[in-house]
């Protein structure tokens, strides 16, 4: 597994809510952009689940999209099996 894309699993594993893009690139320190494309490969294996919701923009009319992510039961199986490999 690419090593940026085992930080944002586990960011997203350590989180209480789901979470935003941004959000996920500043705890990570990982571009937004390459962000996103890894969470397009993470989503694609079951890994994560992203929702798309539109949040208003600075008290004005306009809205923006914005994609919302967490880690799935999937991935938590995966982090679980890891950690029982080392162990042995």
């Amino acid at each position: 597994m690419h090593p940026s894309r085992f930080l944002i699993l586990n960011c997203l594993r350590d989180a209480t809510d789901p979470m935003y893009v941004d959000e996920i690139s500043k705890k990570t320190e990982i571009n937004p952009r390459m962000v996103s494309h890894h969470l397009d490969v993470l989503e694609e294996q079951e890994l994560v689940k992203c929702n798309y919701e539109m949040q208003p923009v600075n008290n004005s009319r306009r809205t923006m999209t914005v994609r919302l992510c967490q880690i799935t039961e999937k991935a938590l199986e995966v982090f679980t099996d890891i950690k029982e490999s080392i162990e042995k």
